[in-house]
């Protein structure tokens, strides 16, 4: 059996202590869980017992996300729908009686343009966990094909009622 062994690149920071692992790099830093151990030498990490292939692979999103970072663009696309921020919190017209209003994780960074929007973070879960939770409010309709899209999706609308 061979032993899995992660090579660090330039630059990222690795350490573990009492069950939580924690990974920095110039985009930011991300915490996890993990009942396995953390053992470095050099460039090269060693987790002992051996990761789960779940563990596995939030270690290697924590290493992607501090090295490149993730962002997740979304677009608005109906009359009136507007986002803008203020102070830590993104406040959202939907067409509802009142504006909807989140609070932004401090993990996440937000960038502005006409009709989109970006989130940016070095954890994918938690910017995947957000992402989801603004499209939850509205999401994309399949008749007028209006709504909180990703940037890159493609909305195949319905035929309507025929008289």
């Amino acid at each position: 059996m061979t032993i899995p062994v992660f090579r660090l690149p330039i630059g990222v920071e690795c350490s573990s202590n009492k069950g939580k692992v924690h990974v920095s790099g110039a985009r930011g830093f991300v915490d996890f869980n993990s009942v396995s151990n953390l053992h470095r030498k050099g460039n090269m990490v060693i987790f002992l017992p051996y990761l789960s292939s779940y563990e596995s692979s939030i270690f290697t999103q924590a290493i992607f996300g501090v090295v490149l970072g993730y962002t997740i663009e979304l677009k608005l696309k109906g009359i009136g729908y507007r986002v803008r921020q203020k102070d830590k919190k993104l406040i959202f017209s939907l067409g509802y009686s009142r504006p909807v209003v989140l609070n932004i994780p401090k993990a996440v960074s937000v960038k502005f343009d006409k009709r989109t929007f970006s989130l940016m973070s070095a954890n994918l879960g938690i910017l995947q966990n957000f992402a989801t939770t603004i499209r939850s409010f509205r999401f994309p309709d399949l008749y007028k094909g209006g709504g909180v899209l990703y940037a890159n999706e493609i909305i195949v609308c319905k035929e309507g009622k025929k008289s």
